[in-house]
């Protein structure tokens, strides 16, 4: 599972993304650990299994994304590692929607099954990660006749975690503010400069050493397994041709304090390079937010 986890947080998050080069000082992610000595004797990892057939799906944790399944093929499982979502301990908000796999409206056999899973400890490798919980069951409610565009859904769990990330809160702007076709051309002007500094593997090393600090809080993860990640997201394999910066759409999260570009066919991240003989694809998530106090991007 260790290597699943790997696999996971570089594949779903952070795959061979690159923080734009700047000489500039820059402030990183804050993530505070919480003193409580009955939470620091646990790492608990909390898991989402989805199941889903003759849909689509984009399912968001605490406003921040945490999957999407816009795939070729009607059936689909995967398990969603939420840790990178959660913040704080207390409530989580999780909100769902389930999209046409065909046409204009959900089929009479979309249906969609969440699991959520919770690991004890995710330190305990020994001990398969201290025994999994099974803390609840979902389905979806057959659609029958409805003729339904989309199906929603919304709800709350709670979480015991034992970090408070509060970058976001304190330092993030509030991007709503800003007008839309002003933050769309800042936010182009950024992802070019990353892409191009991803191409020309002209990443600086010590912003994304920065840049995941959060991602091993939230992991209870040290510097072999940091080591592990960013060699992933520097070397993009042999092969991978990029793919222009095109066909895309904006996308706020987090009480619109952070924004990405998506593709608008497969809605993955609009940085993306195929392997022009096997097919193969990879891509870049990017996820940035606006400084309050410095009026600089800074990679979430």
């Amino acid at each position: 599972m260790k290597k699943t986890l790997i696999f996971a947080v570089v594949f779903i998050l952070t795959t061979a993304c690159a923080q734009q080069k700047n000489k500039t000082n820059m402030n990183t992610n804050t993530a505070k650990q919480v003193t409580s000595s009955s939470q620091q004797e646990t790492h608990p990892g909390y898991y989402l299994q989805i199941n889903n057939q003759n849909c689509y799906y984009e399912l968001n944790t605490n406003g921040l994304r945490s999957g999407i399944y816009y795939g070729e093929y009607p059936v689909y499982s995967i398990r969603i590692p939420l840790n990178l979502q959660i913040l704080k301990s207390g409530e989580q908000s999780l909100s769902l929607k389930v999209f046409p796999y065909k046409g204009d409206t959900l089929s009479p056999k979309a249906n969609l099954q969440m699991r959520l899973i919770k690991y004890a400890d995710m330190t305990d490798l020994e001990n398969e990660y201290g025994g999994s919980t099974v803390l609840w069951n979902w389905e979806m409610p057959e659609i029958g006749e409805q003729h339904l565009p989309l199906f929603a859904y919304d709800t709350i769990f709670k979480a015991e975690v034992p970090y408070t990330i509060t970058t976001l809160d304190t330092k993030a702007t509030d991007l709503s503010k800003i007008d839309r076709d002003k933050l769309l051309e800042e936010v182009i002007a950024e992802f070019t400069k990353t892409r191009a500094s991803i191409i020309n593997k002209t990443q600086d090393v010590d912003m994304l050493n920065k840049s995941i600090k959060r991602l091993l809080t939230q992991l209870y993860e040290g510097d072999k397994f940091k080591k592990e990640v960013i060699g992933g997201m520097i070397n993009l394999g042999d092969g991978k041709e990029p793919q222009p910066l095109e066909n895309f759409e904006m996308r706020l999260y987090y009480h619109n304090r952070v924004v990405t570009l998506v593709k608008n066919d497969d809605k993955e991240p609009a940085i993306w390079f195929k392997h022009p003989e096997t097919g193969a694809r990879s891509w870049q998530p990017v996820y940035i937010y606006k400084d309050n106090t410095t009026g600089k991007w800074e990679r979430w």
